[in-house]
């Protein structure tokens, strides 16, 4: 789907990557992959001058804590996490897995706080953009295939026609 919403954009300062394909090809399998096997094979054509950011929503990021190594994952990289209002520090704080939050009296004042800035502790790097003025997020689009709403307004024509084609979010198609 982002090769597609790329594609339509047509902003050559992106690529898609086509690792996860290639780490499946190896493997002869598809299944899924882990963030951090990602990360790691990216990588690895790094410099060590180099910087790895991983640019995420700030709905998915709230689930971080979830991931397979998500300790490992939020450590190997600096976070970019687009931020929307009703979101404040002490939400993106509660997100991280227990080990990587900070003591309950440092987040307190968090909650007054909107989510943006920077967001650094325990080797855990997060930049919060609160510049994001499309106000979509994956959980608007998977709400709007549930209901059987039009997709228009979230994706581009391909990414929609991508979802009702494979059936993604759910089984039966999502009209136009």
């Amino acid at each position: 789907m982002l090769v597609l919403a790329l594609r339509d954009a047509e902003d050559k300062r992106f690529i898609s990557s086509a690792v996860e394909l290639e780490m499946n090809q190896e493997k002869r399998q598809h299944s899924s992959s882990y963030t951090i096997d990602t990360l790691e094979r990216l990588s690895n054509g790094l410099k060590k001058s180099d910087r790895l950011f991983f640019l995420i929503g700030i709905d998915a990021f709230m689930d971080i804590a979830t991931w397979h190594r998500a300790e490992d994952v939020l450590k190997f990289c600096d976070f970019i996490v687009a931020s929307r209002p009703g979101f404040s520090l002490a939400d993106v704080a509660r997100a991280l897995p227990a080990s990587l939050q900070p003591r309950a009296s440092v987040m307190k004042p968090f909650a007054k706080s909107a989510a943006q800035g920077e967001f650094i502790h325990a080797g855990v790097q997060l930049h919060l953009l609160n510049t994001v003025k499309v106000n979509v997020s994956a959980t608007e689009i998977r709400k709007a295939v549930a209901s059987g709403r039009s997709l228009k307004k979230y994706v581009s024509p391909s990414v929609a026609d991508y979802i009702n084609e494979n059936g993604i979010y759910k089984r039966t198609r999502v009209n136009e």
